[in-house]
């Protein structure tokens, strides 16, 4: 079984059974908080934008890149200038496309 390198510490945690339950629960829960938090980047609403990224980053070291821990820290500490650069969003998303790609290729393997 191919393990993305982002989702080899969930499994040494979990175990494969339990990853595969973990991951397909916090799937749905992954991309509601990318489209709330580009929403509230988008908006320049750094408040909701912060809290938000607070929340996720509790669980995401467990099935992220270094990339995107930087980029919620970013986020929590406001840090508008970083923020407001027009290559922050694209490449927060991309970040989160990763993920999603990830998952779906560990998911996609385990039910081989």
């Amino acid at each position: 079984m191919t393990i993305p390198a982002s989702l080899e510490t969930l499994l040494e945690i979990l175990g494969p059974e339990n990853t595969q339950c973990f991951l397909t629960f916090a799937q749905p829960t992954i991309q509601q908080y990318q489209h709330e938090l580009a929403a509230s980047l988008q908006q320049q609403d750094w408040e909701t934008a912060s809290a938000l990224a607070h929340r996720f980053k509790a669980t995401a070291h467990l099935y992220s890149t270094a990339t995107l821990q930087h980029q919620l820290e970013g986020i929590i500490a406001k840090d508008i200038a970083t923020l407001q650069h027009t290559d922050f969003l694209p490449q927060l998303m991309t970040e989160f496309q990763r993920i999603e790609r990830d998952i779906n290729i560990f998911l996609s393997n385990f039910k081989s």
